[in-house]
């Protein structure tokens, strides 16, 4: 190898090594202190507010990267504003007050089977039983939400403990596919940990559900269904429907179902000045194009795990175009300005999801 050969292979690789370089650093500094060794994340860098769900993301790639201590600090606070039901309202302010109930009550399960998840994780990871009587009760919250579905043999988390007045539609009468798949991750882990077989049933049912909003004929998974009626919602088509169901349901061997599935939402493709990635849905409520960071990242990753890819575009694309989305080192969560209900600006869910791409992280399994 000549010298100039050597040269420019030692720069490519130290430009290639920090590419992606920044993302934990990143989280560190979005992570707030809170009450005594507790912390909550501030989900964007333009807004002071901590998303449950963000909350969970972090605990889970900080548990990942072996950083057990910060995962802690986010565990504990996680714990601090946890309801006493077990469940845990949709956002919260960095002095753990809620803009919930005040402003409409919100608490969707599938942020609340996150938040279990990620409290589970963690324990696996240090075997600190810590939060063990935290994540006990959440996971009682979310058996309690299991509701039969029409009058059909089926069981599934509902959408939400409480309807939000803001939404034309009853958050307590929809099974939603994406919160259910939440929720078997859950309980499957708590089975792998505990051994109680109550939770392998609900596993098993939750599994059930969600295959059955798989579709032969168009080759993908619905939303969901009406709980009273059991209908299937098939007027809107959204990414993550699609590429979770590969990352959470990858154990039953469904490859057919999930490669198609994969396949079938590279529909959402979407190209900037950034390069390409995906928008959210094929939806009356989301008609704008754009590229969304934590969908994509997402997506890139279901699309490597399954060793497959949207026409000619390899995976490793998407993540070139997430690079390009970073600002020091996080992810901004859409590539432009003025989408309705999306933040321009440097996100944690991008940023988590971006790094678990990198290190083709299954959020899902331990």
């Amino acid at each position: 190898m000549t010298v100039f050969k050597l040269i420019t292979f030692v720069s490519m690789h130290f430009i290639f090594a920090n590419i992606f370089a920044g993302e934990m650093s990143w989280l560190e500094s979005q992570s707030k202190s809170f009450h005594t060794n507790s912390q909550l994340i501030q989900s964007y860098t333009d807004r002071e507010q901590t998303f449950v769900y963000d909350q969970a993301l972090a605990i889970i790639a900080f548990t990942k990267a072996g950083k057990f201590s910060t995962a802690k600090k986010l565990a504990y606070g996680l714990e601090q504003i946890q309801n006493n039901d077990g469940s845990w309202y949709f956002s919260y302010y960095p002095d753990g007050k809620s803009p919930h109930p005040t402003e409409g009550d919100m608490r969707p399960n599938g942020a609340i089977a996150w938040a279990v998840l990620s409290l589970l994780q963690y324990q696996r990871a240090t075997n600190d039983r810590s939060f063990s009587k935290t994540w006990r009760k959440s996971l009682a919250y979310l058996e309690a939400n299991i509701v039969n579905i029409g009058e059909e043999n089926l069981k599934a988390v509902r959408f939400s403990s409480v309807d939000y007045k803001k939404t034309p539609w009853d958050e307590t009468q929809v099974a939603a596919l994406e919160h259910n798949l939440n929720s078997i991750a859950v309980f499957k882990l708590a089975f792998q940990m505990t051994k109680q077989k109550k939770w392998h049933k609900r596993q098993l049912e939750l599994e059930k559900f969600a295959l059955s909003l798989w579709d032969e004929s168009v080759e993908h998974f619905w939303s969901g269904r009406n709980i009273q009626t059991g209908k299937i919602n098939r007027s809107e088509f959204y990414l993550d429907n699609q590429s979770w169901s590969a990352l959470a349901l990858h154990h039953l061997k469904e490859n057919k179902k999930i490669v198609s599935s994969l396949k079938s939402s590279c529909r959402l493709e979407v190209k900037s000045k950034s390069g390409s990635g995906f928008s959210e849905s094929r939806s009356p409520a989301s008609i704008q194009e754009f590229i969304w960071s934590e969908g994509t990242a997402g997506k890139a990753l279901a699309l490597k795990l399954n060793n497959t890819q949207c026409d000619d575009t390899h995976p490793d694309h998407y993540q070139e175009t997430l690079e390009k989305m970073k600002v020091s080192g996080g992810v901004k969560y859409v590539d432009r300005e003025n989408v309705n209900s999306f933040a321009h600006a440097p996100s944690v869910a991008g940023t988590v999801w971006t790094w678990f791409l990198k290190h083709q992280i299954n959020p899902f399994d331990v």
